[in-house]
């Protein structure tokens, strides 16, 4: 471990990111290694390596080609034991042995599963605390200071208690605060489909680790895209639920106290059902909400699905009507970026095939919506260990160095979560109104959008 001169000053954040990915690199296996004669520099799709590297048994590539639900069937019916089935920032393969190895011995001891998610591998955004690992997200000055019991996150109890194995986490950018993964102790965190993109973020080392079936389900955050960004560049399934749906309790956070905008748990994974399974085990844990005021006791609801569904397609409302788009309804930018034609393009592909699968879709206009956001908190973090800004954060860094540029006062903050309030109540009508057009005699089901102007940004 990387440990603090003896005069007490903090080490340089080189020296402090060195020491880390050692510590981390010494606890991968030797066997388990890439030799370099297996995967070339110009070597962009990485995709099928796992499966041609030579380093996985016929049965392992079997197992880590199911999904999350295969997997926990699989393992209740006897066919794989939890110990066969076992980007990164913090690994804990050995414990996760120890603690698969356990539950198979109890399980053939009962013959009762541990829970919904029993056995199933479980990877965890490095945000997320677990005793005796570090949550750094991104940031050199809080590497070697691991998590103690006391601090674990609800969510990681809840996976424990679910028969869930967690063995790793997962790599974020500085702060949690972008849209690509990238952090002075790590590095990038390349798309596996092509290493000259991004996997996105915040959650990208998740999506770059299942998009590799290094996990069968992970569990990131969101605010602003951080699970749905990453889930669509590397072609997976991912949840941004409402705020008090699932715990956030003990999740490290670079804004703590930031209560406007909320950030929320996540999960991704390869299917639909794996998503699904997740939220029914959380939702249906008792735990999460005696643990966390800010959680809902609202109980896990069956819901069938009508035959016949409707959905808005987002269109932003415009004083000049001149600006609209060629193709009705699809005004897809949001007043800042516009979409790259492949991303429209899937988009009209997903409206004519709702159509013609014989739901409605119609137009639902959105009003402007300008942000901003205070950087301070995130340069001083950095200074103490003199930790240079990542790329990307450009705007960021410009906005604490402008003398211009002065701290909200707390009457600026109560007037913008008043604008807040307003813009969400404007929005809520808007989508009641929808009732009077949609021809079902109810409100759209869901609104179609654009989950990133693109579909995997270059590094």
């Amino acid at each position: 471990m990387t440990s603090s001169p003896p005069n007490g000053d903090i080490p340089h954040w080189k020296s402090i990111a060195q020491g880390k990915k050692a510590d981390r690199d010494a606890k991968i296996i030797q066997d388990w290694r890439l030799k370099p004669e297996q995967l070339s520099d110009d070597q962009l799709n990485v995709i099928h390596v796992p499966y041609q590297c030579g380093l996985l048994t016929i049965k392992e590539q079997e197992i880590t080609d199911l999904n999350a639900f295969s997997l926990v069937e699989n393992m209740v019916n006897r066919k794989y034991s939890s110990y066969e089935v076992n980007c990164l920032s913090e690994i804990f393969f050995e414990e996760a042995m120890s603690a698969a190895k356990k539950l198979d011995d109890d399980f053939e001891k009962s013959g009762i599963p541990r829970g919904p998610l029993h056995g199933l591998p479980v990877s965890l955004k490095d945000c997320f605390q677990i005793e005796n690992t570090d949550a750094a997200i991104g940031y050199t000055t809080l590497v070697n200071q691991p998590s103690s019991k006391q601090d674990e996150s609800e969510i990681t109890r809840i996976m424990r208690e679910s028969g869930a194995i967690l063995f790793c986490k997962t790599n974020v950018p500085t702060a949690l605060m972008s849209g690509e993964t990238f952090n002075s102790i790590y590095g990038y965190t390349s798309n596996p489909y092509n290493r000259n993109f991004s996997s996105g973020g915040s959650s990208g080392g998740e999506s770059a680790l299942l998009a590799l079936h290094g996990s069968p389900l992970g569990v990131g955050t969101d605010i602003g895209g951080s699970v749905r960004i990453p889930a669509s560049f590397c072609g997976l399934y991912s949840l941004k639920p409402s705020f008090g749906r699932f715990s956030t309790a003990g999740i490290r956070d670079s804004l703590n106290g930031q209560e406007a905008v909320r950030n929320t748990v996540g999960p991704m994974a390869h299917s639909l059902k794996d998503i699904e399974i997740w939220c029914q085990t959380v939702v249906d844990s008792q735990s999460h909400v005696s643990a966390d005021p800010d959680c809902l006791p609202i109980p896990w609801r069956d819901y069938q699905i009508p035959q016949k569904l409707c959905f808005g397609e987002f269109i932003l409302m415009r004083l000049d009507r001149s600006h609209r788009t060629d193709i009705p309804g699809f005004l897809l930018d949001d007043g800042i970026v516009k979409p790259l034609p492949p991303v429209t393009a899937a988009l009209l592909r997903l409206k004519k095939g709702l159509e013609a699968a014989g739901h409605v879709v119609v137009e639902f206009c959105m009003f402007p919506l300008y942000q901003s956001a205070a950087a301070r908190r995130l340069g001083e973090t950095l200074s103490l260990t003199k930790e240079p800004w990542p790329r990307g954060y450009e705007l960021l860094e410009n906005m604490i160095k402008d003398d211009n540029v002065v701290p909200a006062t707390v009457s600026d903050l109560w007037e913008a979560q008043v604008q807040r309030t307003d813009y969400c109540k404007r929005v809520l009508q808007k989508w009641a109104d929808t009732k009077n057009y949609t021809g079902i005699g109810r409100e759209i089901d869901g609104l179609i959008m654009p989950c990133s102007p693109w579909s995997a940004s270059s590094k």
